[in-house]
């Protein structure tokens, strides 16, 4: 999709991201299971699906590390799949 330049904008890339990592350096997700692992990943809470607004709401931000990251894209992929085969 068009959205993913997004991504290499400056205001991700310079502003955003790197503010959000600080303001959360470890995993939202591990932590709530008592775990301390280092965020690298920055994701949108509720996928942004090339919503401008959305994609640069810091309050639709959160820190994970990769492992959750990808865990939680693929449930959000999965579902998607699901809601089109049943249209």
């Amino acid at each position: 999709a068009e959205y993913h330049s997004w991504y290499s904008l400056p205001i991700w890339t310079d502003d955003l991201r790197p503010a959000q990592l600080l303001r959360e350096p470890f995993c939202r997700e591990c932590a709530k299971r008592g775990v301390r692992t280092r965020a690298t990943v920055v994701d949108h809470i509720k996928p942004h699906r090339g919503s401008w607004p959305l994609f640069i709401d810091p309050a639709n931000h959160q820190s994970l590390c990769k492992r959750c990251h990808d865990q939680k894209t693929a449930r959000e992929q999965a579902e998607e799949r699901r809601k089109r085969n049943r249209i």
